[in-house]
């Protein structure tokens, strides 16, 4: 007997333990696999909870340029949007607007991002924005919003929103520039271009000078105008600007590259001078001033060349031959001819279409064409198909009522096999009639109708239809009907 559990015999080692309820009288059991089950569903719920309200969506500023920022220089500032899961819908980077310097979306594709942070996955997705400041002092970003749409639940849309961490830096006045943002950049260099030789140019003529700059580190808006004037006596003209970026092949960009067009017009000779185009240009990463610069352009120009003297024109010879007017005679003659035959054979043509138009149209309306869609209806077989076609027939050929007609040229089997024509019409309708009536009636038909022209006389054809259709089409069916009735 168990001591704890009187009544009962000793329990082995292993054995399920029972505990039984005095007042339900019901037996419950537990196992050590229940109650393992039991912990790990509530850790399990615990772990879940923690982890749902430590996943919320976070926005990260980091300051890619190192070392000391310059005015004028590109400050490169990147922004991750991270998520737990994955995204559902892109972030959207909207414009900042920071007092004192020009702030670009940098192109080319964003940057996606995989992180473990506390233990939790997260999706992140890195844009860069490009700042460029405009005077010294202290910069922060502005606390703009980035809405996206990410899997809180997976499978599911849920609406976010990050707020830009205000980031700070601080930027000084490169060493030299006074006065502006000046050209901070890696490297700079600067070409020029002639379109011909300066020295061989004559008075009136035009020379084509183009200056490329480009700038490593900085975009092509930013790269300053150079300074193109002319000489005294000299007129210029500018052309537009091109301004374009230079990237590599994942779309960032490298280079800004500027290109400027003018045109020197020199009215007199002469010998004039092109100045020198040069640039000063700051480095950050040596922290040094450097100069880019183009050599000056000699031109000399010549007086212009004196106007040849002007050719006199041919003199008209004096023995000319004659104007030919018979051959003007004879090709107008032949031309009217030609136009002539044309018009008479295009008026023959068009006779021609006219009367085969028209035998074509009497042909359709002949009592023999009516009677070929009375042969098409009977081997159709639609009762309705065969009762029009008759009837077209018959009122064409000028014998209604048919069944007078038929009493004349058509045997008995032709009358009987109309008669149940016109039952199947005027009776009990269904639709289609038997194959063997239909066969009976068509071929009865045809022998009455041969019978009808040899009596006729005309050899095959049957006499012309009646001038006017009779007033009520319909009354020589019912006569048929009231026959058979």
């Amino acid at each position: 007997m168990d001591a704890q559990y009187p009544g009962l015999a000793c329990r082995s080692p292993g054995a399920q333990v029972r505990n039984r309820s005095i007042r339900s009288g019901k037996t419950v059991t537990f196992t050590p696999s229940f109650f393992v089950q039991l912990l790990a569903l509530l850790l399990g719920l615990l772990w879940g909870a923690a982890t749902s309200q430590a996943a919320d969506p976070l926005a990260r500023a980091v300051l890619q340029s190192k070392g000391t920022l310059y005015v004028g220089q590109e400050v490169l500032v990147d922004i991750d949007v991270l998520v737990p899961n994955y995204f559902l819908q892109p972030p959207q980077f909207p414009p900042i607007d920071l007092p004192g310097a020009i702030v670009t979306l940098q192109d080319g594709q964003a940057l996606n991002l995989n992180e473990t942070i506390d233990g939790t996955a997260y999706s992140g997705i890195r844009r860069t924005y490009v700042v460029t400041p405009q005077r010294a002092g202290d910069f922060a970003l502005p606390p703009a919003e980035i809405p996206f749409g990410y899997a809180a639940v997976p499978g599911q849309v849920s609406q976010g929103r990050v707020t830009i961490p205000p980031l700070r830096f601080s930027v000084q006045a490169a060493p030299g520039v006074e006065g502006g943002p000046g050209v901070v950049a890696a490297k700079v260099s600067v070409t020029q271009e002639l379109d011909q030789d300066p020295s061989k140019l004559s008075a009136g003529e035009t020379l084509v000078r183009t200056i490329t700059v480009r700038a490593e580190g900085m975009r092509a808006m930013m790269i300053p105008e150079p300074d193109l004037v002319a000489p005294d006596g000299v007129r210029i003209y500018h052309r537009d600007p091109s301004l374009s970026d230079e990237t590599d092949r994942n779309g960032q960009p490298v280079a800004g590259i500027r290109k400027d067009v003018v045109s020197y017009l020199f009215a007199d000779p002469g010998t004039y001078v092109l100045q020198a185009i040069e640039l000063n240009w700051f480095d950050p990463a040596t922290e040094k001033t450097q100069s880019a610069r183009t050599p000056e352009v000699t031109v000399t120009v010549a007086p212009a060349l004196a106007s040849p003297t002007p050719i006199a024109p041919p003199a008209s010879p004096s023995d000319a031959p004659p104007f030919d007017w018979l051959r003007l005679g004879t090709v107008v003659m032949g031309a009217l001819t030609t136009g002539l035959v044309l018009a008479l054979l295009a008026r023959g043509l068009s006779r021609l279409e006219a009367r085969w138009a028209e035998r074509r149209s009497q042909q359709r309306q002949s009592e023999e064409a009516y009677f070929r869609h009375v042969v098409d209806a009977c081997n159709d077989g639609s009762a309705v198909g065969i009762g029009k076609a008759i009837d077209a027939w018959s009122r064409k050929a000028g014998i209604a009522p048919l069944q007078s007609w038929l009493g004349r040229f058509a045997d008995a089997d032709t009358l009987t096999a109309y008669n149940a024509h016109l039952q199947a019409i005027y009776g009990v309708p269904t639709g289609r009639e038997p194959l063997a009536t239909t066969s009976v009636l068509l071929s009865g038909l045809g022998k009455a109708r041969n019978a009808w022209l040899a009596a006729a006389g005309k050899n095959g054809k049957a006499p012309e239809s009646p001038a006017l259709p009779p007033l009520n089409p319909v009354e020589y069916a019912r006569a048929d009907v009231e026959t058979v009735q």
